[in-house]
């Protein structure tokens, strides 16, 4: 069968609450390059405003219960936010 073609969205031109919509309408697709994108788009965004890492995955992993989701989620946000998966599972715990 041939391959469907790809999503092509201009990311810069997107809000940043369009962005997040995108995100979480397409987790879990067949589209993770695209939902990548749209992450790192957000991240570069958030940087921008002065928001810190720490910060960020704080407010990614919060009210996600320890297990399976969140192991899932620190996979699929520690390389964008150019960490290891164990740093984010360190950084989301701390109090």
């Amino acid at each position: 069968m041939p391959k469907e073609p790809g999503w092509n969205v201009d990311v810069k031109s997107l809000s940043d609450r369009r962005l997040v919509e995108i995100a979480m309408e397409f987790e879990g697709s067949e589209h993770k390059e695209l939902v990548e994108s749209l992450r790192r788009e957000l991240v570069a965004r958030l940087e921008a405003k002065g928001i810190t890492k720490q910060e960020m995955v704080k407010r990614i992993a919060l009210g996600v219960p320890r297990g399976r989701r969140f192991n899932e989620i620190a996979k699929a946000w520690a390389g964008i936010l150019g960490l290891s998966v164990e740093q984010f599972k360190r950084i989301a715990d701390a109090r």
